[in-house]
């Protein structure tokens, strides 16, 4: 038996009869503003009335006009914050030398720049674990190295095994670690150019006979393939709230050797209880392993050199870090003060410009609709010809707060289908999907798993811009077959870069009231 999931459908929640409160809201003001107009004919004020009824137009068609997969009064303040960015120069960012941060933190641009670098070091007094700890948000991030096993190739009942235990594995995060300062989790996966020609140097050393055809042949292939070879990067992100452990940090005496303690005892947990999902682990990413992945992001370019210097490898436990940098050369990884851009600049609504790349996020602004295997993104991965990043936030919804939503969308479903049956109006086949998601939702509650907000967004990055156009439209082509509907997040793609490209865990909306 193979194993299917089924995504809701997009959420109508806070709405009436699918329309939302500033849908109605807007529709009754221009209804009122139409009346008005009639009133001022009769007065014979024609010129007032005519300005009327076209206030009473526009009002509607905002109200219940779609454009790129949002509500017209979704994007008015999107257009103003990004008209406000660019008449304030605030679209464009200068590092390096050229960086306004000073001190610690990290030079990067818009709400990452109050990251700063915090270095924890594990039970063994060696190795060390790089934590980005924003003082604004009061949060301390971490990522894990990680690699999956072939899933594609696997019988239906190990999928189905591998699945059951990643969905343990996301019921523990939303839980126990929930309760302990987890606030969420990302998922992130890149895939970039194999500049170390892994297939080539994988035959060279594990090749028994050397002087066959078969040999031969093989390393003809992979010496025809190499230059467009593609190699994916994982990463589990988790981020915490200091707020939520403020206690056991100041009766660990409060400074940033407290915080790191604090952090590392549940890393070590973590990354327990997904080597237990099956996924292998390669450890938390050190300080130069994660300014590596930021700044190899930051600056495609700089991909070939950072590999060449051992790229995300671990560098070898020493007592004296500083013999082992003689010893073998420059350390693997790049150094943290160096994560961030040298230059970045929003381009039109469209595209960011970072350094030697150009990028573009989508935003999946609606899961598939039908039920999907559970290779349903693979296309996704396995048919990238650039640099694709996607990248997967959760955020796990406090127990009785998804209980209070659970019962809030029940009332409302019930309460739709007594309004159409009074009003006689039909019923659409997405309105019953819905229903049925909503009555899956709160069993699942019940039988104990927790409930993620979450939210996909895929960031394409290429030299030029017929490049990213073209790779653009290929990714929204390989996500439309899998039944998602993709959008580009205009006026937003500096948010969305480090939201999409950067393993920082960030991009969902904060958790107000009861919204889950």
């Amino acid at each position: 038996m193979s194993v299917r999931f089924t995504f809701p459908p997009r959420s109508t929640r806070g709405a009436v009869l699918g329309f939302t409160w500033s849908q109605i809201g807007g529709v009754v003001v221009g209804l009122i503003c139409a009346m008005i107009g009639v009133n001022l004919i009769a007065a014979g004020r024609t010129w007032l009335a005519a300005a009327m009824f076209v206030a009473a137009v526009l009002l509607i068609v905002l109200a219940l006009l779609r454009l790129k997969g949002r509500r017209i009064t979704e994007w008015l303040p999107v257009v103003a914050g990004a008209l406000v960015q660019r008449a304030t120069r605030q679209d464009r960012y200068r590092g390096a030398v050229f960086a306004a941060n000073g001190g610690d933190l990290l030079d990067l641009p818009g709400a990452a720049a109050g990251y700063r670098w915090l270095t924890a070091v594990a039970a063994d007094g060696v190795t060390q674990v790089g934590l980005l700890h924003h003082r604004t948000e009061r949060t301390v991030t971490a990522a894990l190295a990680c690699t999956g096993h072939n899933f594609v190739l696997a019988d239906p009942d190990e999928q189905t095994r591998r699945l059951t235990d990643w969905a343990q594995a996301l019921n523990i995060l939303g839980s126990e670690y929930a309760d302990s300062g987890l606030v969420r989790w990302s998922l992130t996966t890149r895939t970039v150019p194999d500049t170390g020609n892994r297939a080539q140097r994988y035959l060279a050393t594990r090749a028994v006979e050397t002087e066959s055809v078969a040999y031969r042949s093989l390393a003809e292939l992979t010496a025809t393939a190499a230059p467009s070879g593609q190699r994916h990067d994982t990463f589990l992100v988790v981020v915490f709230d200091i707020a939520r452990l403020s206690g056991e940090i100041a009766a660990a005496g409060g400074t940033d050797t407290a915080i790191g303690v604090v952090i590392l005892e549940r890393l070590a947990g973590i990354a327990a209880t997904v080597a237990e999902a099956g996924v292998t682990t390669h450890g938390w990413l050190s300080l130069r392993r994660y300014a590596a992945v930021l700044r190899t992001a930051w600056d495609p370019a700089d991909q070939e050199a950072v590999d060449l210097r051992g790229g995300l490898a671990a560098p070898t436990p020493t007592a004296d870090p500083a013999a082992a940098g003689k010893a073998g050369g420059v350390e693997p990884g790049v150094e943290p003060r160096l994560a961030g851009p040298t230059a970045v600049e929003t381009l039109g609504w469209d595209t960011y410009r970072h350094d030697s790349g150009l990028s573009r996020t989508l935003w999946v602004a609606q899961m598939p609709r039908q039920p999907v295997g559970g290779t349903w993104l693979t296309p996704l991965y396995t048919r990238a010809t650039g640099r694709r990043t996607v990248t997967l936030t959760a955020q796990p919804v406090p127990a009785a707060l998804a209980q209070l939503a659970a019962r809030r969308d029940q009332v409302a479903t019930a309460g739709d289908e007594v309004t159409k049956r009074k009003l006689r109006l039909v019923r659409t086949a997405r309105e019953d999907e819905e229903a049925k998601a909503v009555r899956q939702i709160d069993r699942e509650q019940a039988a104990g798993h927790v409930r993620y907000r979450y939210q996909l967004l895929v960031t394409v990055t290429t030299d030029t811009p017929d490049e990213l156009d073209r790779h653009t439209r290929a990714a929204k082509r390989v996500l439309s077959r899998a039944g998602c509907e993709a959008v580009v997040l205009y006026g937003e793609q500096d948010q969305a870069f480090a939201a999409g490209a950067l393993p920082l865990g960030r991009g969902l909306k904060p958790l107000r009231g009861w919204s889950a």
